[in-house]
């Protein structure tokens, strides 16, 4: 049964262009480590700072190999270098899809 991460990001105002250049490099890492974003959304209107992210993982293991592989590889320290200056918060939820979903 795969698992969703849905994940809610709260900028620094002004810093979604550098936070986008981040996530194109960690997307593909994260990949790698068996997690795939399904969808990444950013404001068209409304509060520009917030981003919201929903990431597949096949198995439950996989949340932890991808939050594992971030805390201890030096590639994802190199990746996730500038995000102390781009973030207010980061809020991570693991679910999976209802009864009704498609």
């Amino acid at each position: 049964m795969p698992y969703y991460i849905h994940t809610v990001v709260t900028l620094k105002l002004g810093e979604i262009e550098a936070y986008s250049e981040m996530m194109a490099k960690l997307t593909p890492y994260m990949a790698r480590n068996g997690w795939k974003l399904i969808l990444g959304l950013q404001p068209f209107v409304g509060d520009f700072t917030e981003l919201l992210h929903v990431w597949e993982v096949e198995r439950f293991e996989d949340v932890e190999r991808g939050l594992l592989a971030c805390q201890t590889d030096p590639e994802a320290w190199e990746i996730l270098a500038p995000m102390p200056k781009l973030l207010h918060n980061e809020a991570l939820k693991i679910m999976a899809k209802t009864s009704y979903s498609p």
